[in-house]
């Protein structure tokens, strides 16, 4: 299905009293607000072809044909002409253009290629040509009408006497105000989006709240639209992927934590070393023994994880509420619990393995009534190598109870120090301190649980992440139309898995 995928506005034209129309319709000589540059050849289709002349890019506003389109080295330029005498919207049209009440042009085309340019935006290659439209608000103050030839201000008296308007003055000034007054906001609107060094931010905030409320693919929807042809219906936002990576980032400290990469395959192989070749002692003349490494490898799989987020048609609809936060955070909040209690004791069905799905892999003590005692010896139970890297991961409970004790028989900061107000960890025997909750209380006779009060070690060396496909998002909203109620699928695909256990020790749980 092929949508609308950018309406630019970039042009300056010019036009006579016949209503022929000339101008440049893009600009090749710089990137457009989001940064995006159209290559030359990415119009060569459009070369000799007429398109329709349409009015803000209203279908029902065919208000003239462009015959006339070539590509030159400073840009796209078309001619055409306004159907003054058939048309009577045409007329109207021109009578704005006497009033400079409209000053530019803008192009609708579909994309076909395009590559991310560094910095933001894109590299379009190719694309079709849909239509081109007389805008009143270009981007850019530049991009405006430079010349109407012998067109003078048009008054009543001299449209009733040449009978080229059926709009009156007072008409007239009323629109005029009314588009200076778009023009202004239009204005504001860019200048903040400059101060925050991300142009696209308001185009793209009002695209993805008009798809969430609507689902209407006629917007402006660059960014529902990234993503591979194969997808169909499904569509990736960008910007919702990327708070949801930062709220799982601070949600689960594996995926902080762990080696993480990203793949094409459902299933990735991991290289590890079973054995290095051993030398012997020999003599000047003794024989030396013949010896090499042997290796193994981890296989990994990736699963998917998936929810429905149902929200009602009428909140949607209601302007003032926060689409985005809303949906980030509850799609945030699913996918964080899940991968949290995933990576760390997910058992591979249907799902990652956890960190310490299997202690038995892992060296280290078991717990004793005395914590620090059980800290100080798991501490010094890791190779120091690893333990230069290590960081630990224990729960609330059990970092409250080593504060505890650490406070009544050494003083203060013995131990344990406090992190810094600016979210810096805090560091236990120097090294920095995680909040893993499914992990089990020092000291808790509670049956049931995973067997590890606390891990230690080099993570990252420890456990690998693998993502494969990020979030993607279908709007639904046919299934529960009968209740008032749309429907947002999401759903990613994630793998992980222990590849080095040496690097890790665990405190086990006191049978």
């Amino acid at each position: 299905m092929t949508q609308l995928d950018r309406l630019e506005f970039k042009a300056a034209f010019t036009a006579d009293e016949t209503g022929t129309v000339t101008g440049k319709a893009w600009d090749f000589s710089s990137p457009d607000r989001v940064g995006d540059v159209i290559e030359p050849a990415a119009f060569a289709g459009a070369v000799g072809k007429s398109l329709p002349m349409l009015f803000a890019h209203d279908q029902a506003q065919a208000v003239g044909v462009w015959d006339g389109i070539a590509v030159e080295s400073d840009g796209l330029k078309v001619t055409g002409k306004l159907l003054v005498d058939e048309v009577a919207r045409a007329k109207e049209v021109r009578a704005l253009l006497q009033a400079k009440a409209v000053t530019g042009l803008s192009v609708g085309f579909m994309t076909k290629k395009a590559a991310p340019r560094k910095g933001g935006g894109r590299t379009i290659s190719d694309l079709d040509l849909v239509e081109v439209s007389l805008v009143a608000v270009p981007a850019h103050d530049g991009a405006r009408v430079t010349n109407v030839k012998d067109m003078s201000p048009m008054t009543a008296a001299t449209a009733e006497n040449q009978n080229e308007s059926n709009i009156d003055a007072k008409d007239l000034e009323a629109i005029q105000k009314r588009l200076d007054a778009i023009e202004a906001q239009a204005n504001r609107l860019s200048a903040d989006a400059a101060n925050d060094n991300e142009p696209g931010d308001d185009v793209e905030t009002k695209a993805l709240n008009s798809w969430l409320r609507t689902g209407d693919v006629d917007a402006e929807i660059k960014t529902l639209v990234v993503g591979t042809p194969t997808a169909g219906g499904y569509t990736v936002a960008p910007e919702y992927s990327t708070r949801i990576i930062t709220k799982l980032e601070e949600m689960n400290p594996l995926r902080r934590l762990a080696a993480v990469m990203s793949i094409g395959t459902s299933k990735v192989y991991i290289p590890t070393l079973a054995s290095d070749a051993e030398g012997t002692w020999v003599s000047e003349t003794g024989t030396r023994t013949e010896d090499e490494p042997t290796f193994g490898q981890v296989e990994i799989d990736v699963y998917e994880h998936a929810v429905i987020i149902p929200v009602s048609r009428q909140l949607l609809e209601d302007s003032f509420v926060d689409l985005q936060a809303f949906l980030a955070d509850r799609i945030a909040l699913k996918f964080a619990q899940a991968e949290a209690t995933a990576f760390m004791v997910g058992d591979a069905n249907g799902k990652p393995t956890g960190l310490i799905d299997n202690p038995a892999l892992f060296d280290g003590p078991t717990e004793s009534a005395d914590v620090l005692n059980d800290i100080v010896d798991t501490f010094y139970a890791l190779p120091s190598a690893y333990a230069q890297r290590g960081s630990w991961l224990l729960n609330r409970q059990t970092m409250g109870a080593i504060r505890k004790a650490a406070d009544i028989a050494t003083g203060r900061g013995s131990i344990w120090s406090d992190g810094l107000a600016n979210g810096t960890p805090a560091m236990l025997l120097g090294r920095p301190v995680y909040e893993a909750n499914d992990l089990d209380t020092h000291g808790s006779t509670a049956t049931g649980g995973t067997g590890v009060v606390a891990a230690f070690g080099d993570i990252a060396s420890t456990y690998q992440v693998v993502d494969r496909v990020g979030l993607q998002i279908m709007r639904d909203d046919f299934t529960g139309a009968s209740t008032g109620v749309v429907k947002f699928h999401a759903r990613r695909r994630v793998g992980g898995k222990t590849v080095l256990p040496e690097a890790t020790v665990l405190l086990k749980a006191a049978a």
